[in-house]
């Protein structure tokens, strides 16, 4: 799963743009909620992260069928989710 592993390596950049209690608050969203990060934390991914002039992500989600970069960054967003509420030692650093 290359895509996975290009994604995660941008984990802890994610994490910093978090304070502690946003980040706290982030783990426990549920996901049926995370569609409320979708303005707030999705618009940056999608400037940053998914700039289709230079991004494997970008282009390893377009060799796996997801050409929509607001469904990109929605991957992203879950994915991190999943990260933040597993690293259960880490949350707060």
């Amino acid at each position: 799963m290359k895509i996975y592993r290009e994604i995660e390596k941008t984990f802890p950049i994610l994490k910093k743009a978090f304070s502690q209690k946003e980040l706290l608050e982030f783990k426990n969203t549920p996901i049926s909620n995370l569609c409320n990060y979708h303005f707030g934390f999705g618009i940056p991914i999608r400037n940053n992260l998914l700039c289709s002039s230079n991004s494997v992500i970008y282009d390893l989600f377009l060799e796996n069928g997801i050409t929509y970069e607001d469904d990109m960054s929605f991957v992203i967003i879950y994915l991190f989710h999943y990260y933040v509420s597993k690293d259960v030692y880490n949350v707060a650093n």
